[in-house]
């Protein structure tokens, strides 16, 4: 296919997807949480994180308090949540806490004086064109200089695809952290290790996002500590300074936020659940999870050694993301902006894939656009009923999915 013919194809898979989201998805969302939920306004993921940023810095309310908990829960529900976790029959309800490290006021500051209805509008914008601008770092680290035309097509694509409209919908702050990863890694190729190390601190405003990654940066430091420590020393004192920080705003916070994470894995099971324990089970899962880390590690370990710019640290770094897409607790979709490196790192070494592994990849990645197509062709009723989420049905493959190509990849490119 020609250079206009890709873009082309791209305008038209992000018009259809963007058209489904508006014409059938938000509708069925407003029926199923609003006309017959208990939302009263879907403020997204946002609007908890500024409320508390707002309480904390402009009056001094403790962020995780019952108060600030009860005017976030107002704001959704038009009244606070009380739980009846004693009472099967009585629905349990995401209670919308402020969730996240103390130290996301920091990042959230300059937002406290703003008109909230003008923060929701322009948040998706600036979330987008954080992971447009992930998209051309991540092209830097794997060293390919791919055509304007087609990383303009694969931010179309990338855009719309159901993971990162979900991130842009909700203004989902781990699209930030998944920016802060890539331009962290960035910076490691060009050697600016300390900063590098303050942006990877920064980015553990979304810790179950970044933790597992945070391992490879770390044993790869240790494998030629003498040139890499400032990575360590920048991620040291700048979370030092973030976590000392909310201390002084917030005194004891991390045991608020730890006992909010508690709280959450009632309130909100799914979201503390990851892919390979919800296919699996609970004793399967956890035991092959435990068992991919300790495989990971050991394959990490093996590889400290090699420099920043060689094509074998991003792979093991794409393996860290696959790997925390797979075991840790990810499973809500937009979490799989971890998947951008791996994605184009395939994407690169598309023609090095045997013939049956593209096809099935092809489809994967083009069944979206396809299930979203025909939903805008034959609507579905607007019901509880989730024929409206096809598009996203096949999601929690994805990992598992990647993982394969991947380690295929490096088979091929081993025996070569």
């Amino acid at each position: 296919m020609k250079a206009w013919a890709w873009l082309l194809a791209g305008v038209v898979a992000s018009a259809v997807s963007w058209t489904y989201m508006h014409r059938i998805l938000l509708p069925w969302e407003h029926y199923v949480n609003v006309e017959h939920g208990w939302v009263k306004a879907p403020m997204g993921d946002l609007y908890p994180r500024w409320l508390g940023t707002q309480e904390l810095l402009l009056h001094g309310v403790n962020p995780y308090s019952a108060e600030v908990s009860h005017k976030i829960q107002t704001a959704f529900y038009g009244q606070p949540i009380e739980q009846r976790y004693d009472k099967p029959q009585f629905e349990i309800i995401d209670e919308q806490r402020f969730a996240y490290p103390v130290y996301v006021v920091f990042l959230l500051a300059p937002t406290i004086y703003a008109d909230f209805a003008v923060l929701q509008r322009w948040t998706p914008i600036v979330l987008g064109a954080l992971t447009v601008a992930s998209i051309w770092l991540w092209l830097s680290v794997v060293h390919w200089r791919a055509p304007c035309w087609s990383v303009g097509v694969l931010s179309l694509v990338v855009l719309s695809s159901p993971q990162i409209a979900q991130g842009m919908r909700l203004r989902q702050l781990g699209l930030l952290a998944a920016f802060l990863l890539a331009l962290a890694t960035w910076l490691v190729l060009h050697n600016r290790l300390f900063l590098a190390g303050v942006l990877l601190a920064t980015a553990t405003i979304k810790p179950q996002m970044v933790v597992l990654c945070l391992v490879w940066y770390f044993i790869w430091t240790l494998g030629d500590w003498k040139k890499r420590w400032p990575l360590a020393v920048g991620f040291g004192i700048a979370l030092g300074l973030l976590v000392g920080a909310g201390e002084l705003l917030v005194p004891g916070w991390v045991r608020y936020f730890l006992e909010g994470m508690d709280a959450y894995r009632k309130y909100f099971p799914l979201g503390a659940m990851s892919v390979v324990r919800l296919i699996l089970g609970n004793w399967v899962g956890g035991i092959l999870s435990v068992a991919a880390v300790l495989g990971l590690l050991f394959y990490a370990w093996n590889r400290r050694a090699v420099a920043a710019e060689s094509p074998e640290f991003a792979r093991v770094l794409s393996f860290f993301f696959i790997a925390a897409s797979l075991v840790l607790p990810l499973l809500t979709p937009y979490n799989q902006v971890l998947l951008l490196l791996p994605l184009l790192m395939l994407m690169r070494d598309w023609d090095y894939l045997p013939r049956w592994n593209r096809i099935g990849f092809a489809l994967f990645l083009g069944w979206p656009f396809v299930a979203a197509a025909g939903l805008l062709v034959h609507p579905p009723p607007i019901d509880p009923h989730r024929t409206v989420l096809l598009p996203s049905a096949l999601l929690p493959l994805a990992p598992f999915l990647f993982f394969w190509l991947m380690f295929t990849l490096s088979r091929r490119e081993a025996s070569a």
